[in-house]
């Protein structure tokens, strides 16, 4: 398996450290509230990219037992520490399934 590197993932690191921070509940109310914050924020080449890397996230991560795949959010800039692998999955699976502005080719 391929090492995971923080530099394979900058849209990540950028979503996660932006919105993800430690203040995201106060801001924001909850992990996924916090993701379409983004979403709203982001233009379309963002997003994309965003959601690009999200799935190849879910795909490198997927064999890394889930204390390690914890450990490589929060050095992503993730403060929020999903509580299941199944949280983590559903989270990032859900924001890369929103709807694309009507401007996104």
């Amino acid at each position: 398996m391929k090492r995971l590197k923080a530099s394979d993932f900058p849209a990540l690191q950028r979503v996660f450290s932006g919105y993800l921070h430690e203040d995201f509940l106060d801001e924001y109310g909850s992990p996924a509230a916090a993701l379409r914050a983004f979403q709203q924020d982001a233009d379309a080449a963002e997003r994309l990219e965003f959601r690009t890397e999200a799935q190849r996230f879910l795909e490198r991560t997927a064999p890394v037992e889930f204390k390690e795949v914890r450990a490589f959010a929060a050095r992503l800039g993730c403060r929020w520490m999903p509580p299941s692998r199944t949280a983590l999955v559903s989270l990032l699976a859900e924001a890369t399934k929103l709807p694309p502005d009507d401007h996104e080719p």
